[in-house]
């Protein structure tokens, strides 16, 4: 007996459902059993009387619908009372223990069921889809970016907790991104005719084209890892912690960043590197610091994955500064980005190339195509690649017969301008910022007479300590100390360099993004509202003196605060992670780009090798005479040819495509689709994004 009771009690603890449903079962049946035997036993010959069997299956009809009580008691004047009783028994203690039992048990399963499915704990039949391990700022732009694949994209996102608030924001974030589309879409066709305008809208419409699931569990079970299919995904994506996640009270983050990280990515590739798994997967792992990328390294380094994945380190604080820093030196180039990273518009594509002259590659591609732009040549793993920007990956191979416009022009050697940069406030990629700008200076010291750049930083005493007020940075001309209480004084340095020079000064306020979250962003928005306060100020100070001087260059770490920053008529530009997401976005898809990204975003390149990027030419100072209006296949292959020309003749081979060009009102034009059909006319004060050499 007590072996019985310990294993009976082992049974509860592992099995209770199995235990409970047993128990149904052998109660039901003992009770059917004893309730026909007594029916059989009371039956009264030549009315009720019947044989056991017979019983049973009355006894079983009763408890399921007492009326069926009259094929046993047909007659109650000639019935028994015993009978009677032993009936009405059945039914009421039948419909407790059978059918209250049985539904109450069914019930219990199918809660459990839609619980679990609605909780994303059921597997998942998938293939080709994007699996998203853990959660920050940044993801909902990853998920957002997918709206503008020509395909229909499934992503599954891994989560240790907050499912629901995070259905919520994808939700939120994807319905306001169809609707602010489809306004645009549809003012673009006010004006065309009834037909015109709905093929127009048929064909342009966003409509969603993602399906998200989220599931709430542990990120490093090999069970939950293989039920959502990791092994069968196209991209797996591992997310950093937010800094405010882990920033101590002083603002300090560890230095041991994420091993949270490692651990997943460890685990993702284990799956991912199996036999049975896909092969050319993708997996991408946010670094945030050089404890991470090293440890990072040597997973790779140890591990045999072949042609199975490919494992991409991202390093968001490096890529983010990077960011901040180019775009603070030349905001127009937002916009340019904005486009160029996102999967909507023109894109940044690559195809397999066999060569290594780049010059004659691009001349004989222009010569033939006309629906892409080369860019530049790319070796990663052995293996060559280039890189094209174009609305499609399609687009790079449709050609074209060679046509010859005979446009020609000649370009001027220009210098570049002394920057001014004002940093308000602080983040945790200050350093990675303040590196970028000495690469920036490093590559434009050609010409010593003239200094590239200058920074003035006004920050919080206690950031300004931190970083021992930047004395070891030589660009930075001063380190003023913020107070909110004394503004006039604090921003005493934009009215200074406002009044005594004479060159465009950038503004770059920085969002602490070791803030916690109910107050992210709001340094950054507090800042926006003092900066735009003194400008007009000092505005109403000079009347006669150009506003445009002014750009401010604003940070946020939350995406849904972009709108409310737009919204204020002195924001020239607005940084966010959305970028980042964008960028993780395009890795994903083509692995191949991630090169590409690291060379556009660092003024220093790496291992000795070009340092190419996007960069605006005033077409005053970049042409010698204003070039007619053309199209822009023309403009490019005149502009390409002559920076070749010109190129070869100093024996240094710097040659330029363009992209686009911002007119002098901020109207932005980025080159995609048949560029022979673009019309393309430039004014003086215009500038034309050239994709060239950073000399």
């Amino acid at each position: 007996m007590r072996k019985f009771r310990g294993w009976l009690s082992v049974q509860v603890a592992k099995h209770p459902k199995r235990v409970v449903l047993v128990l149904i079962i052998l109660f039901n049946v003992l009770f059917i059993t004893v309730s026909a035997a007594l029916i059989s036993a009371l039956s009264l010959s030549g009315t009720e009387k019947m044989n056991f069997f017979h019983a049973a299956y009355y006894t079983v009809t009763m408890i399921l619908d007492a009326g069926c009580i009259e094929s046993v008691i047909k007659d109650i004047g000639t019935t028994g009372v015993a009978l009677t009783i032993t009936c009405l028994a059945v039914i009421i203690i039948g419909m407790i223990t059978f059918t209250g039992a049985v539904i109450g048990y069914l019930t219990n399963i199918l809660n459990n069921f839609i619980e679990n499915a609605s909780a994303g704990n059921t597997r998942l039949y998938l293939s080709g889809h994007t699996v998203i391990l853990n959660w920050n700022a940044r993801a909902s732009e990853i998920v957002n970016d997918l709206l503008y694949s020509d395909n229909r994209e499934t992503v599954v996102a891994l989560v240790k907790s907050g499912r629901d608030e995070i259905n919520k924001e994808i939700e939120e974030r994807l319905h306001l991104t169809i609707e602010k589309e489809n306004a645009e879409v549809r003012k673009k066709a006010e004006t065309m005719s009834f037909f015109a305008r709905r093929r127009f809208l048929k064909n342009n419409l966003l409509d969603s084209n993602v399906t998200f699931i989220v599931i709430e569990g542990n990120i490093f079970s090999q069970k939950q890892l293989r039920d959502i299919r990791i092994d069968l995904a196209k991209t797996v994506i591992v997310l950093s912690n937010d800094p405010s996640d882990s920033a101590a009270e002083d603002g300090t983050l560890p230095d041991e960043g994420n091993p949270q990280a490692v651990k997943a990515l460890m685990q993702a590739s284990d799956i991912v590197s199996a036999g049975n798994a896909a092969h050319n997967q993708n997996i991408i792992i946010e670094i945030t610091d050089l404890w991470t990328y090293d440890i990072v390294q040597r997973i790779i380094s140890g591990k045999e994955l072949g042609e199975k994945c490919n494992i991409v380190m991202f390093r968001v604080e490096k890529i983010l500064g990077q960011l901040l820093a180019q775009l603070s030196i030349t905001p127009e180039l937002t916009y340019v980005y904005g486009d160029l990273f996102s999967n909507k518009g023109a894109a940044f594509y690559t195809e397999p190339a066999r060569t290594d002259d780049e010059i004659g590659y691009i001349r004989n591609y222009l010569s033939t195509h006309k629906n892409a732009v080369p860019l530049t040549l790319l070796n990663r793993n052995g293996k060559s690649s280039f890189c094209f920007a174009a609305d499609k990956q399609n687009s790079i191979n449709i050609k074209h017969e060679p046509v010859n416009s005979g446009l020609s022009v000649k370009l001027n050697n220009t210098q570049g301008e002394c920057k001014r940069v004002i940093m308000i406030g602080h983040n945790s990629k200050v350093e990675e910022i303040m590196s970028c700008y000495e690469a920036f200076i490093s590559c434009q010291n050609g010409d010593k007479q003239t200094v590239p750049l200058k920074v003035t930083v006004i920050d919080e005493a206690d950031s300004l300590r931190r970083m021992d007020y930047y004395k070891r940075y030589s660009f930075v001309e001063e380190a003023a100390e913020l107070d909110i209480y004394n503004i006039d004084k604090t921003f005493e340095p934009i009215n200074r360099l406002f009044s005594d020079t004479s060159e465009e000064i950038n503004m770059l306020i920085l969002s602490d993004d070791t803030e916690l979250d109910e107050y992210a962003d709001s340094s950054a928005l507090m800042y926006l509202v003092y900066i735009r306060d003194f400008i007009n100020k000092l505005l109403r100070k000079n009347p006669g003196c150009d506003k445009k001087r002014l750009k401010t260059i604003v940070e946020i770490t939350n995406p849904g605060h972009y709108d409310i920053v737009k919204g204020y008529d002195m924001v020239d530009a607005v940084i966010s992670n959305r970028f980042a997401g964008n960028i993780i976005t395009q890795i994903g898809e083509k692995e191949s780009i991630y090169d590409f990204y690291k060379g556009l975003l660092s003024y220093s390149p790496e291992n000795g090798g070009q340092c190419k990027k996007p960069q605006l030419k005033k077409v005053s100072s970049f042409f010698a005479e204003t070039p007619p209006a053309c199209t822009a296949y023309d403009l490019t292959r005149a502009v390409f040819e002559a920076s070749v020309s010109s190129a070869e003749a100093s024996e240094k081979l710097y040659p330029a495509m363009v992209l686009g060009y911002i007119k002098a009102d901020g109207e932005t034009v980025i080159f995609s689709g048949d560029l022979s059909e673009i019309n393309v006319s430039l004014e003086a004060e215009d500038k034309v994004i050239v994709y060239t050499d950073f000399v």
